[in-house]
């Protein structure tokens, strides 16, 4: 489904209107985070004309998987932490739709993934920092070739923090050597194994085979009878082509758009094209390096 459509998903969840592919009666649905243009004022390096429904879709869907990390089950894994699970990993998607547009505000601005994915959150005080993604430690039997900084602890106690999964997803060179995604590395380490088992596999947004969108699993959703399940298949996919539909008619009028009317006003940056290092606890950055203090170890 592509990203734009997943928002639309989301913010149906969040908002608990009618959506079949959405859960309106989960208790995370408070927790989703609906980001909009104005949650990146503060990151000049990132053009507003890249912040389309398809970034957003994408930051909705990796900030919520962070924010609701703690509450996840370790039994489930943090797939039931959401009803919506990507079956194409977090790296794959970020490689494709986003890394590019994140590229200035990195590299000359000095701010990471996690600092932007902090801030969108609304988690105060760097707290988000400390948030875990958790599995049971006796059902992390299977072997993961991929190597990383930690790897050994973090399948013995089944936790993985939020800020190295965010590090290892961007490869912040100063904290990770490699380019990994370790929330689907540590749930295919486990006898269940799902979230981001196809790799870089994706589908292609409906009636444009060129156009590349990422594979979902809908969880969870309403419950229903023998009777009543081939109309309800219908609806589904029905649904899902409407979903697709929104990525062919997102150049034209966008999510946003459609959400507030073509008369919201978007926040001004104050000075436009210019850095501003982000301390998300509101540290004052180091004049030699540029990063924040206190950020603690993962």
């Amino acid at each position: 489904m592509p990203l734009e459509g997943l928002l639309q998903v989301l913010k149906d969840g969040k908002d608990k209107k009618d959506n079949v592919l959405a859960n309106k009666g989960a208790s995370y649905n408070d927790k989703i985070v609906i980001p909009t243009k104005d949650s990146f004022k503060d990151f000049g390096k990132i053009k507003q004309d890249d912040i389309t429904d398809e970034f957003l879709g994408f930051f909705s869907l990796l900030t919520t998987y962070c924010v609701v990390a703690n509450d996840n089950e370790e039994r489930f894994g943090p797939k039931r932490s959401l009803n919506i699970m990507p079956r194409t990993d977090f790296l794959a998607m970020y490689k494709k739709f986003i890394e590019e547009k994140l590229r200035a505000e990195i590299t000359e601005c000095g701010n990471s993934l996690y600092t932007i994915v902090s801030t969108v959150s609304g988690v105060p005080d760097n707290k988000l920092k400390d948030y875990e993604f958790k599995w049971k430690p006796d059902d992390l039997r299977n072997k993961v070739d991929q190597d990383w900084d930690g790897k050994e602890d973090m399948i013995k106690k089944g936790r993985l923090g939020v800020l190295k999964f965010l590090d290892t997803l961007q490869m912040n060179d100063k904290v990770a050597q490699k380019q990994l995604d370790l929330v689907k590395l540590m749930d295919l380490s486990t006898r269940h194994g799902q979230i981001g088992a196809l790799n870089d596999r994706m589908e292609s947004v409906v009636g444009h085979p060129e156009l590349p969108a990422p594979i979902f699993e809908f969880r969870d959703l309403e419950a229903t009878n023998g009777g009543e399940l081939a109309r309800r298949m219908g609806a589904y996919e029905d649904k899902a082509i409407e979903m697709h539909n929104v990525k062919a008619g997102s150049t034209a009028e966008t999510l946003q758009d459609m959400l507030g009317g073509p008369n919201v006003p978007v926040a001004k940056r104050q000075d436009p094209g210019e850095c501003k290092k982000v301390c998300p606890n509101g540290e004052v950055p180091l004049a030699a390096t540029g990063m924040c203090v206190d950020v603690g170890p993962y």
